[in-house]
């Protein structure tokens, strides 16, 4: 009779191991998909297609003014017809051409202390904003097809997919700090653990640590890879030029694709992103505007 009274007691509490755990396993699960970002895009606005060839976009969050820079046809001739328009956060283009002199095909912008950086092919410009007028002019020799911008608080970095090297900007001096075989390289983004990048040819993204001066690839397959922004809880939003956005996880670098125009023949260029309303701002390059996205994530 003790026998079979301590057999069933080992029998009850096995059993009781058994289904605790299986409830811990289910909450564990439960959590992990809680975690788990769902993220969607929702389309807010575009602009009117005067924005011709649109390569670039860049929200000033002290004056809530969206700059764009238009290629305007060829994105590597010197052909003297590039232009910088402004916009505001409802899509309404304020001035077509706010600064065209002399620009021929701009692309990434940043901006530092007032003015206004802009990659013009084989040279930086730096635009006061307050007189629109050209304080400093900064020339790459070679043909290093410069790209995207990114700054810090205290320094310009410059992208070059044809010298697939990274330069700074900094005491009204331009050094390259960086250079590797990473098949055009395109989007950049400062932040305090390093740049992150985005090369075009090699369809990936990754980071440059700049101490000790290397690169890291992190995720792969994301298209000719432009543009780069960050989001509010640490993972990024990346752009395909051909039509393509993707979102990418910054715990296991995964990536999710939430965007996908090619069959429209509509671009995905160098975007940026306003946090405080939690929009993506999208320039279309051949499509002729910038459009608007919700980003959402349930």
């Amino acid at each position: 009779m003790k026998k079979s009274i301590l057999l069933i007691a080992v029998l009850f509490t096995v059993l009781f191991t058994s289904c605790k755990k299986e409830k811990d396993s289910q909450k564990e699960t439960e959590i992990t998909e809680i975690e788990t970002p769902n993220p969607r895009l929702e389309l807010i606005w575009e602009t009117d297609s005067l924005l011709t060839t649109c390569e670039a976009v860049l929200y000033d969050e002290s004056s809530q003014t969206i700059y764009v820079a238009n290629v305007n046809n060829a994105p590597w001739d010197k052909d003297g017809n590039g232009f910088i328009s402004t916009i505001n956060t409802k899509g309404e283009i304020l001035e077509p051409k706010w600064f065209y002199k002399g620009l021929n095909g701009p692309k990434g912008m940043g901006i530092l202390n007032g003015k206004l950086y802009v990659n013009d092919i084989d040279r930086v410009l730096e635009i006061d904003i307050a007189t629109k007028n050209v304080s400093n002019r900064y020339s790459v020799g070679g043909m290093p097809q410069l790209n995207d911008i990114t700054v810090s608080d205290s320094a310009v970095y410059v992208s070059g997919s044809n010298s697939d090297a990274i330069y700074k900007i900094k005491d009204s001096k331009i050094s390259e700090v960086a250079q590797d075989s990473l098949g055009r390289l395109n989007g950049l983004l400062h932040q305090k653990e390093g740049i992150y990048y985005a090369a075009s040819a090699s369809h990936t993204f990754g980071i440059y640590d700049k101490k000790d001066k290397s690169f890291k690839t992190l995720t792969e397959g994301i298209g000719h890879g432009d543009g780069i922004v960050r989001l509010e809880n640490g993972d990024f939003i990346v752009t395909s030029w051909q039509g393509e956005i993707f979102y990418i996880s910054s715990k296991d670098w995964s990536k999710t694709q939430l965007l996908d125009t090619r069959d429209k023949k509509i671009n995905a260029a160098d975007i940026d992103y306003i946090p405080a309303t939690q929009t993506l701002l999208v320039p279309t390059f051949f499509h002729n505007r910038v459009m608007a996205y919700k980003v959402i994530i349930n």
